[in-house]
Formats: C-alpha cells, sequence, structure tokens
C-alpha cells in the first residue's frame, strides 16, 4: 500500500477510499493481510517463504519463473499458483507532458499510455474470487502532490488491452513533488507511482 504522503488531505483521502474498495473486492484487509492471499491456493507457510525472499506482493510472483515456485513448493501447488497468477494483469505505463494551449488557458498537459503486457491476459474480467458478484476491472489515475496533499486530477478508467487518455496539469501546479498514481480498484498491491518532473 503506497504511504502518498505524511499530511493528511484531499489525495491521501482519495488513496484510502480506493484501498477501502479493494479490500471489499479481494475480501482481505490492506494493513494486515498479505496481498498474496489473493490467490485462493496461498497458505500462510507459502506467504512466509515467499517474504523470506522479498517477494511481498502479487506484481513482485508474476516475475518468479515456474521452476522456482516448484522448489518452494509442490508441484500441485505450483501448477495452480501459475494458473491462477495468469488472471492478474501486467500493466505498462508510459507518460509524456506536453504544453497545451486551448481557449487562451496555458498549461500543460499528461498524455498517459496505458497498456496490458502479458499476452495471456485478454479479458478485462477482474479476479475477485471472493467476491459474489462479477466484477471488471477498472483502474484509477491520480494525480496529486505528495509534498502539499493536493489532489488535482482523478479518472477512473477501464480497457481490455491498450488506452490513450491524458490528465490536464493546473497552471498554477508545480512539478515538484508531484505524481501520478495508477490504483488498482480491485487488486490490492498493484499501485504505480511516478514522478511527473521525470516526464516534462
Amino acid at each position: 500500500m503506497i504511504d502518498v504522503c505524511a499530511n493528511s488531505g484531499w489525495l491521501s483521502s482519495a488513496i484510502t477510499c480506493m484501498h477501502l474498495l479493494q479490500m471489499v473486492m479481494q475480501g482481505l484487509w490492506c494493513d494486515r493481510d498479505s496481498s498474496l492471499r489473493m490467490l485462493p491456493c496461498m497458505t500462510e507457510d507459502l506467504v512466509s517463504s515467499l517474504n523470506r525472499r522479498g517477494i511481498l506482493k502479487v506484481p513482485q510472483l508474476l516475475d518468479v519463473p515456474f521452476a522456482t515456485l516448484q522448489a518452494l513448493t509442490d508441484n500441485s501447488t505450483a501448477s495452480r499458483l501459475q494458473q491462477e497468477l495468469q488472471y492478474f494483469p501486467r500493466m505498462r505505463v508510459q507518460l509524456k507532458v506536453q504544453r497545451r494551449d486551448s481557449d487562451g488557458d496555458e498549461g500543460l498537459r499528461l498524455n498517459i499510455r496505458l497498456e496490458r503486457s502479458n499476452s495471456g491476459h485478454r479479458t478485462s474480467r477482474a479476479f475477485v474470487p471472493r467476491f459474489p458478484k462479477v466484477k471488471d476491472e477498472a483502474w484509477w489515475l491520480v494525480l496529486g502532490s505528495s509534498s502539499t496533499a493536493e489532489l488535482h486530477a482523478l479518472k477512473r478508467v477501464s480497457f481490455s488491452d491498450r488506452l490513450l487518455t491524458h490528465l490536464d496539469i493546473p497552471s498554477t501546479a508545480n512539478l515538484k513533488g508531484m505524481k501520478v498514481i495508477l490504483v488498482s480498484d480491485c487488486y490490492i498491491g498493484f499501485e504505480q507511482e511516478y514522478n511527473i518532473e521525470e516526464f516534462a
């Protein structure tokens, strides 16, 4: 779970609400349960074993080779793990800040390209085995400042393969300390955070 800023403010409040929805979807506590427990075949022993190897979240587990999974557990559990991991998306994010001039209002625009990089995941259906209804994946794009705790923009998007979208950066905003955060509406530990200054 991302600790967005030390100060309380609109940015941290928005992220907290998103984490609340993730907890409802997964039937887990963000601050008490390991996000690895989103996988139904995960046991406490396996969680402990993975944690000792520095694997704390499902996105880290996506890159673990099958042979390593077999070494950590038995063949049957390793196969189930690999099968369940295929339901989770691998997200690739590309960002670019450009100047905009519309109706005499100069400012900056953050262009965002989101793409699923795992070829086996071709559906937007969410993997929420503890939730009683069918759920499609959706994502929040959150633009805010970690230094002032201000929330500048918020957009909810859903897509099955790739998406091009943008967020307008207020002309009064300072890029220093400004971040864009990609937050899943159903998966715990899938947040990606980027400093805007690096893409200006």
